[in-house]
């Protein structure tokens, strides 16, 4: 039995064996180097996305905001080409309408409503400073003399009506000297703006028809468009009316419209100008003048370089 144990364990003793054994050495492992290897430069390319590959959904949200950049773009173009067009247009409509006369021909001479229009938003009040008293002159006196016989020297009444120039000495020394009333007219903006005296001021021209007009006026010493005005033309006999002046002793009156105005002026019960002298030095509208107020009973009083006055014969 003893026999058959040792037969069947025999693993000790080969254990004991393979431990008296001494052991081999290990045998050392073959190192490696590392290699280096070359580094490329990276080249960074912009991503183009594949949109051939892509889903619609993802697709049509890429593209939207490209959509709605070129919407837009379009409208503001469209409407800032069309706000050029109309602004280009405006201001052209407003170069035809600076430069043309427009003719009021349904609005008479006599109309009670461009009466009342003149006389309460053109026809300014008589301020109350008074003006400063210019010394008499020849012509102030003679004036006086031929309205002194038929109405007092100290309550007359006078029309002024000018294309351009400061106050005439003659008036302004009958409103500041004598106590005369009257009205003071002006074409030219800038002098209407500088008139001074206790005479009423009426920026207007004197018109050649029997209706208003409405025309631009330019300065004759300025060639330039820019210092051009809209001035409104009125007949003599409305400005007349307005300025409560239809039986005035003095009417000065200058300009080449002068004798078209007087041919349209109703002389007689409604219209009574003691005298009249027109400013102008050309021989020919001073002879046309003459006669025709020597046919409205005006006789020649004196003669200037500048004028001719006029007495209505009877009342002088």
């Amino acid at each position: 039995m003893a026999e058959k144990k040792i037969q069947e364990n025999p693993l000790p003793e080969e254990q004991s064996e393979a431990a008296d054994k001494p052991k081999e050495p290990a045998l050392d492992k073959p190192t490696t180097v590392p290699v280096p290897i070359p580094v490329e430069p990276v080249i960074v390319r912009p991503s183009v996305p594949s949109f051939t590959k892509t889903p619609p959904n993802d697709l049509y949200r890429r593209l939207l905001p490209a959509v709605l950049f070129v919407l837009t773009f379009v409208t503001v173009m469209t409407m800032l080409l069309i706000y050029m067009d109309n602004a280009a247009l405006g201001a052209q409509q407003f170069r035809l309408n600076m430069t043309r006369d427009y003719e009021l021909a349904r609005i008479p001479q006599e109309s009670a409503a461009l009466v009342a229009y003149v006389r309460q938003l053109h026809l300014q009040p008589r301020p109350r400073a008074p003006p400063a008293a210019p010394p008499a002159s020849p012509r102030a006196d003679l004036v006086t003399r031929l309205a002194g016989d038929t109405v007092s020297i100290q309550n007359g009444t006078f029309v002024e009506f000018l294309p351009r120039g400061p106050r005439d000495p003659t008036t302004l020394y009958l409103e500041s000297s004598r106590g005369w009333e009257g009205v003071v007219v002006r074409a030219a903006a800038r002098d209407y703006l500088a008139l001074r005296g206790g005479a009423r001021a009426l920026h207007a021209c004197l018109s050649p028809t029997v209706h208003p007009r409405e025309v631009t006026y330019q300065s004759p010493d300025s060639h330039s468009a820019m210092f051009s005005s809209r001035v409104l033309c009125l007949p003599l006999y409305t400005v007349l009316l307005a300025a409560e002046a239809t039986h005035a002793q003095y009417a000065l009156l200058g300009g080449d419209k002068v004798l078209p105005a007087l041919k349209h002026v109703p002389f007689g019960d409604k219209v009574r100008l003691q005298v009249i002298e027109y400013r102008s030095s050309d021989p020919v509208l001073r002879n046309q003048t003459a006669e025709f107020l020597a046919a409205r009973n005006y006789s020649i009083a004196a003669q200037y370089e500048d004028a001719v006055m006029f007495a209505l014969q009877g009342d002088a």
